[in-house]
């Protein structure tokens, strides 16, 4: 890269991160600077392993597919939820908060919709090799299995490794897909005058300067939802899915 590109480059991301607020090697957006309560959460170890079935969505179907069928999901459980306080049902963890007549329910929803199976499609290898994982209730009590493993097994390292990296077009889009959920629940409200108020230009990521800022503001976010300290407790699933990972690959299938 020569220095005038260099320079190019530099200003574009000043001018992205100008309403910014810099705090020690973290950018806050604008409409974040005066939360409070929030906490650093790892996306490795915790944010990744719990939206990673958007992921899985949008990487077996594609971008607006994945979103769709999530959000289909996730307004299915927001319709048999009867706690009192709203949960944020783009991670795992929050289905395991359901009944199992809540579960039964969200099937018959999802079904008459022609969309039970092609979830149960995408999420084919959380059932396989993560018989505890939240989302297997859509499996309907039997879990799938294949004789295939190792192929399987294969595919779903090297999606997974390009979620490692939070910026990528594949991170960025399954965190959109989480704060898009939390629009249209109504778990998310935020000010025409803010970054997310212009939320669909995140589909030009990262070929626009918009959607740079807003992919920005859409992690911001994603850890805001994570870090509440009513929102971040324990989860037993993003523990469970790295243990377990390290299982499946000292396992040797027969």
């Amino acid at each position: 890269m020569n220095k005038k590109n260099f320079g190019n480059k530099t200003e574009k991301i000043k001018r992205v991160l100008s309403d910014h607020q810099k705090v020690g090697k973290r950018f806050i957006p604008p409409f974040l600077q005066k939360v409070s309560n929030l906490q650093e959460v790892m996306w490795l170890d915790y944010i990744l392993p719990e939206l990673l079935w958007l992921g899985l969505l949008n990487e077996f179907y594609d971008y607006k597919t994945g979103a769709a069928l999530a959000l289909s999901l996730a307004k299915a459980a927001v319709t048999v939820n009867d706690q009192p306080n709203k949960i944020w049902f783009a991670s795992t963890s929050s289905y395991s908060t359901l009944k199992k007549n809540q579960k039964n329910k969200i099937i018959t929803f999802i079904r008459s919709s022609n969309e039970l199976e092609l979830l149960q499609k995408a999420l084919f290898p959380l059932g396989v090799f993560y018989p505890k994982c939240p989302l297997n209730f859509l499996f309907g009590g039997r879990l799938p299995r294949t004789k295939k493993p190792n192929v399987i097994l294969e595919k779903f390292k090297f999606l997974l490794s390009r979620m490692f990296d939070r910026t990528g077009i594949p991170s960025t889009r399954m965190q959109a897909n989480a704060v898009y959920i939390a629009f249209v629940t109504d778990m998310l409200i935020v000010d025409n005058k803010t970054t997310l108020a212009n939320f669909p230009a995140i589909a030009d990521y990262p070929e626009t300067e918009e959607s740079i800022r807003i992919a920005g503001s859409v992690r911001a976010t994603t850890t805001a939802f994570f870090g509440f300290e009513q929102n971040k407790k324990s989860s037993p699933w993003s523990t469970y899915f790295w243990n377990r990972g390290f299982e499946l690959e000292s396992c040797d299938y027969e």
